[in-house]
C-alpha cells in the first residue's frame, strides 16, 4: 500500500504547490514502477518453477512408455486367449472350460505439476509457444488416460458375467455372444491405446530434442 502524506509546513505560492505535487507524482511513479518490477519478477519465478516441474513430470512419464507398451501387449495376448476359450465353449459346451482371465489395462499418467501450474496461473506467464507445447502433451496424456478408464469399465462389465456364476456354469450361446462382444470392445480399446502411446512417444521424443 502506498501512503501519501500532506505537507507538515504551510505552502506559500503557486511554485511551492506545484513543486510539492511534482515530488508526490514522482514518488508515486517510482513506487508503482518498483511494485510492477516485483510483480513481474514474481511471475517470472512462478513460470520458471512450473516449467521445471512440468519437464520433470514429462520425463518421468516418458520413461514409463516401455512399461505401458508391455501392459498393452500382455492385455492383447490374454484377450486373444479369452476369445479362443469362448469359441471353444460355443462349439463344445461343457462345465470344464478354460480360464477366462480378462487381461488388459494401462497405467495412467502423472499430471500433478500440470494441475498445479493451472491452479497457480503459471501457464499464463509462460511464452505462448511453451504453454501450447505443454498443453498439447497433457491433452494427449489425458485422452489416453480416458481410454484406459473406458477399458477398465469394459473389463468390469465383462467380469461381472463370470463372477456371478459358479465354476461349473455352462453359459448359453447368447451369453457367450455377449461376452465375446465385450471382449471385442476391450481389444478395440487396446488397439486405440497402442496407437495413442506410439504417437505420444513421438511427442515426448520431439519435446526432449527441443529442450536439451
Amino acid at each position: 500500500m502506498i501512503d501519501i502524506h500532506v505537507p507538515h509546513e504551510k505552502l506559500y505560492g503557486v511554485k511551492e504547490i506545484f513543486m510539492h505535487l511534482f515530488i508526490i507524482t514522482l514518488g508515486l511513479l517510482i513506487a508503482l514502477s518498483l511494485e510492477g518490477l516485483v510483480e513481474v519478477e514474481y511471475h517470472r519465478h512462478l513460470a520458471h518453477e512450473a516449467e521445471a516441474g512440468l519437464r520433470a513430470e514429462i520425463a518421468t512419464n516418458a520413461k514409463e512408455m516401455g512399461h505401458r507398451r508391455q501392459q498393452i501387449k500382455d492385455g492383447q495376448k490374454q484377450l486373444e486367449a479369452d476369445q479362443k476359450i469362448l469359441a471353444e465353449m460355443r462349439a463344445h459346451p461343457h462345465p470344464k472350460r478354460g480360464l477366462i482371465s480378462l487381461g488388459g489395462g494401462m497405467e495412467t499418467f502423472d499430471d500433478m505439476s500440470w494441475k498445479t501450474a493451472q491452479t497457480t496461473g503459471a501457464i499464463a506467464y509462460m511464452p505462448y509457444k511453451d504453454a501450447q507445447t505443454f498443453s498439447d502433451i497433457y491433452l494427449q496424456q489425458d485422452w489416453l488416460s480416458q481410454v484406459a478408464l473406458q477399458l477398465l469399465e469394459e473389463l468390469t462389465n465383462s467380469g461381472s458375467l463370470l463372477v456371478s456364476h459358479p465354476d461349473d456354469w455352462v453359459p448359453s450361446p447368447a451369453q457367450i455372444d455377449i461376452e465375446t462382444d465385450r471382449i471385442g470392445r476391450m481389444q478395440f480399446r487396446l488397439l486405440i491405446l497402442s496407437s495413442g502411446v506410439d504417437e505420444l512417444d513421438k511427442t515426448y521424443k520431439k519435446f526432449e530434442s527441443e529442450h536439451k
